[in-house]
């Protein structure tokens, strides 16, 4: 055990060493900036190790190196690890609802189905703000700000795991009152009860897992997150038949397979981190907290956190116009949507895709790449958006089928998908542009054009439901109105030319205003 502890310290200290290292030569680069830096031969010339050479410390880091390479090629392989892990995140949950139902029966799906909005809320609050850690470490990393990131990392490991400390122990004591406020059925309050419990215990987990995730893929490397779901997925599985269908733990043992699976996968994410990326130096010591630098992230993240807040609110106000038009049309936009969110989620990944390729451009000063990066991801999306479009026009019907609804439900939710579902590019131009400026770090921007793009659609489907629409019909074309206006707002400020970032070579303090071709 004392060796272990001598030798985890003297990693620590190699690590260190590292990461100077690694700054001093940052620090040089970022002296003189040149134009076009990362896509010409001269631009990085400087005494210290250069980046793409093979001289510098942590090789994995030329792999993810967006900053250098065929643009289309470099979007790609990084879009695909994050399309395929997000596809799994999904059956991942689906996966779980289908054994809890099948072997403990309908109440226990109840049970578990009855915390998705509750737990939904924090992932929504974890989501908005590591998302503004993203932005910020993808250009501290694309300007080889190396000190910055392990800062940044830790300060925010730091905090995000306090306070994920503080809400689990809340809401581990306040379990019965949160069910209480929702009016969860009685029968089901107490299964519903034993499984947020241990969810909670667990929601440390769940923040180290995105933060971890967030911390590879700022920096290029969506593939170790993917390998983490594949693990995570395979592993919840198997605990659940085990727990459930063999020791008969019930609805507890679902939320204890949930809880480990997620510490596996946290596990093999800090492992591969800590091998592959030392410049991160995940260590807790008060000298490696940076309050400026989480401030700043944070700050990134709070729109995104908002928007989520007022898009929770936005839904009931949805739902509510929804539920007017009877169980059949209910079911059908429910089911629709269901199959939505799985069809859209390479057009989402890839908006995250440009956005993590614009900051890291943007740190390394390549404007034109970044601007390179948005032209060649909005090619990349059209061509996946349009294959969606036709795929869901041509099987909306048996999508819809494969979740066991009737016929007549069926062909609503076919009607829906042929209306909207055309859109699709539309929705796709819109999330390209937002990725653009999200990272050029114009967040406040992109939480407003969300707002206003719910605020249309709730608009819209009261306007037109007052007009005696049929139902599917007043949400698909809902749903239309919100995407173009997104898609053109995001368009007209790209063009206008009022994004702006913090030029990452004077340490956050002065603005420049970088004019789009």
């Amino acid at each position: 055990m004392f060796r272990g502890a001598v030798e985890y310290r003297n990693n620590i200290n190699t690590n260190r060493r590292r990461t100077e290292n690694q700054s001093k030569a940052g620090s040089v680069m970022n002296e003189k900036p040149v134009a076009g830096e990362g896509s010409s031969p001269g631009a990085n010339s400087g005494t210290g190790p250069q980046p793409g050479t093979g001289t510098e410390t942590g090789p994995q880091q030329v792999n993810n190196d967006m900053t250098r390479g065929n643009v289309f090629r470099t979007l790609l392989s990084f879009a695909i690890p994050l399309i395929i892990t997000g596809l799994l995140q999904q059956m991942y949950y689906i996966a779980d609802s289908v054994i809890v139902g099948n072997l403990l029966g309908e109440e226990a799906l109840a049970a578990v189905g009855v915390n998705t909005p509750i737990l939904n809320v924090f992932i929504f609050i974890i989501t908005g703000l590591v998302s503004g850690y993203t932005i910020l470490l993808s250009h501290f990393y694309g300007a080889r700000e190396y000190q910055k990131i392990a800062r940044l990392s830790n300060t925010f490991l730091m905090i995000t795991l306090v306070l994920a400390g503080v809400i689990a122990i809340l809401g581990f004591f306040l379990k019965q009152n949160i069910l209480a406020l929702l009016n969860t059925p009685a029968e089901i309050l107490k299964p519903a009860g034993d499984y947020l419990a241990i969810v909670f215990c667990g929601l440390p987990l769940m923040v180290l897992y995105n933060l971890f995730g967030s911390m590879l893929r700022s920096i290029g490397d969506s593939k170790t997150p993917l390998f983490a779901i594949v693990l995570s997925t395979a592993i919840n599985i198997l605990l659940d038949l085990t727990f459930i269908g063999v020791l008969n733990w019930g609805i507890r043992g679902a939320a204890i397979a949930t809880i480990i699976s997620q510490a596996v996968s946290c596990l093999y994410l800090f492992l591969s981190i800590y091998r592959d990326h030392p410049f991160f130096m995940i260590i807790f010591r008060k000298d490696q907290w940076d309050w400026r630098l989480f401030c700043e992230g944070f700050r990134l993240g709070l729109p995104r956190v908002l928007q989520s807040s007022v898009a929770s609110i936005g839904s009931v106000l949805l739902q509510n116009i929804m539920n007017s038009f009877g169980v059949n049309v209910v079911t059908a936009i429910v089911t629709a949507y269901r199959i939505d969110s799985l069809t859209i989620l390479p057009v989402l990944n890839m908006s995250a895709a440009i956005s993590i390729f614009t900051g890291q451009n943007i740190g390394a000063h390549n404007m034109e790449r970044a601007k390179e990066g948005l032209r060649k991801g909005i090619t990349i999306i059209l061509i996946v958006s349009v294959a969606i479009t036709t795929f869901v026009v041509l099987a909306g019907r048996i999508l819809m089928k494969a979740f066991g609804v009737s016929d007549e439900i069926a062909a609503l939710g076919q009607h829906f998908f042929r209306i909207c579902a055309i859109f699709y590019p539309v929705l796709g131009l819109q999330q390209a542009y937002l990725g653009f400026l999200q990272g050029n770090k114009d967040v406040v921007f992109a939480a407003v054009a969300g707002l206003l793009m719910l605020a249309v659609r709730v608009a819209m489907s009261y306007l037109l439901a007052g007009f005696g629409l049929p139902g599917i019909e007043v949400i698909a074309l809902s749903e239309m109105a919100g995407w173009t206006l997104g898609t053109v707002i995001c368009f007209v400020r790209y063009r206008r030319k009022e994004w702006s970032y913090r030029n990452p070579a004077n340490g956050g303090d002065e603005k420049q205003e970088y004019m789009a071709g």
